[in-house]
Formats: structure tokens, sequence, C-alpha cells
């Protein structure tokens, strides 16, 4: 997967297991909002808000995380030996930048392929994963055709192991949701204040600890239909709910003691489960403070889609 990539390419670099591992697990909370995003194409789905307006809401916070991770990052190399690089000139950057820009075509392309109504947002992975494929053989020539064989057989590897947490995570779900744990919970967080900022900021840490327990798609599933109708009557706009909701119940995936891509993690870096978790502390930070920025300036949700729509 990806997170092996990333921290074994860290690795070779000299940067320190721990880090890598944290920073590596943080920037996965960015994914989930970033199109295409299942969370986000189920949310419109039950909400009966624009998909398209989903996905464009969902770019301006992920570029935010990206950002404030970044000045995390900054801030750690003052405290953590990490190796040193000179400063690129110039030509180098503007370099880089060309031989890059069909690879950051693709969410330009994600999204105005979904809002142009070429294909649809289910349809939108499938041609990413194309897209992508054409451009590691054909264009960058990373990987060979003989390569592709031993790139499926690992993604199958990993995809499996992913999807047995998953699976155990599932069932912990449906256990809550045959008690009606998730429903009471709900009911009793949304009926504490009738304070907008309040309440979003409550129910940011409720996703965060329900994240921890169960998928970001199991918990839109469940959670959508209860809170919709409720934040809609206290004026939040259903829009931004939904970009926040999927960002805060992202977060839980790193969250300790049952977030899981904290165990993914302890499998492929072979550190403790006690070790991974300090390892996201500060970068949960940044994060944190990026979706209070969100509560506080809802607009920087709703911008972009009201562009795009013309209102």
């Amino acid at each position: 997967g990806l997170g092996a990539l990333e921290i074994r390419a860290m690795r070779d670099q000299g940067y320190p297991l721990k880090f890598s591992t944290g920073i590596t697990g943080a920037s996965s909370v960015i994914g989930p909002i970033i199109p295409p995003s299942v969370a986000m194409v189920v949310y419109g789905w039950l909400s009966d808000v624009s998909v398209g307006a989903l996905f464009i809401g969902g770019l301006i916070p992920g570029v935010l995380l990206g950002v404030a991770l970044m000045i995390m990052t900054v801030i750690l190399s003052f405290r953590i030996p990490m190796p040193r690089q000179p400063r690129p000139p110039v030509s180098e950057i503007v370099r880089l930048s060309k031989s890059a820009a069909l690879a950051l075509l693709t969410p330009i392309i994600i999204v105005g392929g979904i809002w142009s109504g070429i294909f649809t947002p289910t349809e939108s992975g499938a041609v990413a994963s194309a897209y992508a494929l054409v451009l590691g053989t054909l264009v960058y020539r990373e990987v060979g055709w003989k390569d592709l064989l031993e790139v499926f057989k690992n993604t199958v590897e990993f995809t499996a192991v992913i999807l047995f947490i998953i699976s155990v995570a599932g069932l912990y779900g449906w256990l809550l949701v045959r008690l009606q744990i998730p429903m009471t919970l709900a009911e009793g967080v949304v009926h504490l204040t009738t304070n907008p900022i309040l309440l979003l900021l409550i129910l940011t840490v409720f996703f965060m600890v329900v994240g921890c327990f169960m998928s970001v798609i199991e918990s839109v599933l469940i959670f959508t239909p209860i809170m919709v109708p409720m934040i809609k009557v206290l004026g939040i706009d259903p829009l931004f709910f939904g970009v926040l909701m999927v960002i805060t119940l992202s977060v839980g995936v790193i969250t300790p003691p049952f977030g899981n891509v904290l165990f993914v993690l302890v499998g492929i870096t072979g550190q403790s489960f006690e070790t991974v978790v300090k390892a996201h502390i500060p970068f949960l930070i940044p994060i944190l403070a990026t979706i209070v920025v969100l509560i506080l300036f809802p607009w920087i949700v709703t911008f972009l889609p009201a562009q795009f729509s013309g209102g």
C-alpha cells in the first residue's frame, strides 16, 4: 500500500521511523475528503446534497490540512534529527513541476468529470485508477508491464489485511447498531445544546470516538439520517456538515485505542502499538486546529461550491 511505500522511501532518505510513521498515518485523514470520496457519495445520497458540491467543498479543507501538517513537520524538524537537503534552484522547481503536471491533473479530471456529468462519482474511482495506470506505465515508465503482476499481488495481500481489520470493526459496529447505542448517543449529543458552534465542537469529539470503533462509511450510513434533520433545524448547512463529518470520522482511524490505521502501521513498521500512538500525537494538534477553524468559518467549505453553482 501507499503507507508502506511512503515509509520505505522516507527510511531510505534517513528520516526517523517514528516520524515517518506519524506523518504517514496523519496524512491518511486527508484521503477521504479528496475526490473521489466514497464516504461523501454515501452522505450525498442519504442527505440529498450534491455529491459534486461535496467533492468541491472538500478541496480547500484538504489543502488546509496538508498545509497544517507541513507546518508541524517544519516545527518538528528543529527538534528531531532529520536529513537536510540544499534548497533547489528555481529552474529545478519548474522542471519538477512540469514533470508532475499530468499527475496533478488527477483531482481536476475527477471533479470536472463528475461536475460535467461525464461520469458518476462511483465511476470516478475507476477513471482515476486507469489514468494512474497509464501515467505509471506509458508516460513516466516507472512501472513495467512485467512489474504489474507483482504490484497486483502486493495489493491483494495488503488489501486482505485491511479488509480483515475492517470486517472485525464492521462486526463490532453491527453489534452497536443492534443495541441501539449509536442512535441513543447521537440523539443525546444533539439535545445537549442549541448553540450551533458548541454543538459542532461536541460532535467533533463524538465523531472522533465513533470513527475509532467504526469505519467511516458505516458511520456515515448510520448517523446521516439521524443528524441531518437536526442540524438543519439549527441552521447548519448540510453541505458543510457533510464535509466536517467525514473529516472528523476520518480522524478516528488514528485515534487510540482502536483506530485501524494504527494497527496497520504496527504491521508495516514492526513497532509497538504504544510507539505508533505516540508518533501521531504531534500531528493531531494541527488536524484538530484545522477542524476548529472550519467550525468557526464554515464558508471555507461552502465558498467553492457556491462559485461553481453560480450562487
